[in-house]
Parts: structure tokens; sequence; C-alpha cells
């Protein structure tokens, strides 16, 4: 089920209120049987659309008669909001799309996080206790980074990485200051269960090409 909020602010003094109850709204609804997720976006004009989603029609009503949910409608009925309007809607299909990310991780650092249940690398020769965050790389990254950091060993192990698994820690930004380029960190040590494939590339003569970036099971 999909629960379809869409509105319009009022203008007015109490936005550091309003935003603290949405973000607990937030916080409580993801604690609710039933609850699977949720997007929201908003503009500057005060338009919002807010689209929960729940395993079924019985796990949406609860939701609405929570009541510190209750509560949280009515004073958007007093003092929030000019107009709004709810839909529930059952969803019949989904499809996603995310680009994937990955990490080159080397053989013996590959084999201790088999061993430990966590990788806990951030790159080459540095742990993500020293820098804060694993250093991944988008599809079309992945050759550049193994050109510039791995010239001089012949295999690595290409880690396949499941997003969905590492955010809200996955971050795109740029590796260091004056480079415009963005990549993907990931500001904790992954899981084993955040690697959904491995694949081991070795570097041709002279130089690293074709990256295995098409996952076979772990």
């Amino acid at each position: 089920m999909a629960v379809i909020f869409t509105s319009r602010r009022v203008s007015g003094d109490d936005d550091e209120r309003y935003a603290a109850t949405a973000a607990r709204m937030e916080t409580l609804a993801a604690a609710q049987p039933g609850y699977l997720g949720i997007d929201s976006v908003h503009d500057d004009a005060g338009n919002g659309i807010t689209v929960s989603y729940w395993s079924d029609d019985a796990a949406a009503r609860a939701w609405k008669r929570h009541a510190e949910h209750a509560l949280a409608q009515r004073l958007g009925r007093e003092r929030w909001y000019d107009r709004y309007t709810l839909r529930v809607a059952r969803v019949e299909r989904e499809y996603a799309f995310a680009r994937p990310i990955f990490h080159l991780a080397l053989s013996d650092d590959w084999a201790a996080a088999q061993e430990s249940g966590v990788y806990a690398m951030s790159t080459r020769g540095i742990t993500v206790a020293e820098e804060r965050f694993v250093h991944c790389s988008l599809a079309e990254q992945v050759l550049g980074v193994a050109s510039r950091f791995y010239a001089d060993v012949d295999e690595v192990v290409v880690l396949h990485l499941d997003r969905a698994r590492l955010e809200p820690d996955l971050v795109f930004e740029a590796p260091a200051p004056g480079i415009d380029e963005l990549f993907p960190h990931v500001y904790r040590p992954i899981p084993l269960d955040a690697i959904n494939a491995t694949t081991v590339w070795r570097r041709g003569p002279g130089a690293w090409a074709d990256p295995p970036l098409h996952p076979r099971s772990p």
C-alpha cells in the first residue's frame, strides 16, 4: 500500500516545530509494523509530497490511528497546512535502479575479512579506523583507481557492494580538496552481507584492463 500525502504549508514562524514534528513522524513510522519506507520532496513555496509504503491496508490504518501521529495530524490542520490531500493506493509492481558501486581489495585483506566477518580496510594499506570511510568506485571509475593505486600489484579482488545495505552511510563526495569528481564513500566497515559478489581481477601485461564488473556468486 502507498499513502500519498500532498500538501501546501501555511507561511509562518512555526517552522522549527514543524520540522521537528515531521522528523519525529518519520522515525516513529519506521518503527511501526508493516512499514516499508518513505519518499518525500518539498519546494521553497511550501508544496510537499510524502509517500509512505506499507505492507497492507491494516498497517496503514494502524499508523493513521497511532496516538502521537493523530496529534500531529491535528496540529497540521490547526497550524501548518493551508490544504492537503491524502490518497491511498495499491502498489501493483515496482522497478528500481541504482548505479552499482565497487571496492578494490587486496587478496590478503579480503581473506582477513572472510575470517572476521567484516571488511575494515579503507583503501590500500589504510584502515577505516584511520580514514573514517571505505573508498569505493562507480563502474566508470574502477579502471582509473586500479591504474593509479594498484599499478604494482598483479591481482585484486573486486567487491560488488549492496547499496541498499550501506545507506545512509553511503556518501558521494570528492576524495580530496581540489578534485571535482565525486566518488562513493562508505562511512563504516562493510559487513560481508553487504557484499553481493566478488570477482578476481588480474592485471594484464603492463596495465589494468577490462575490469570484471559483472557479478558472479561469491
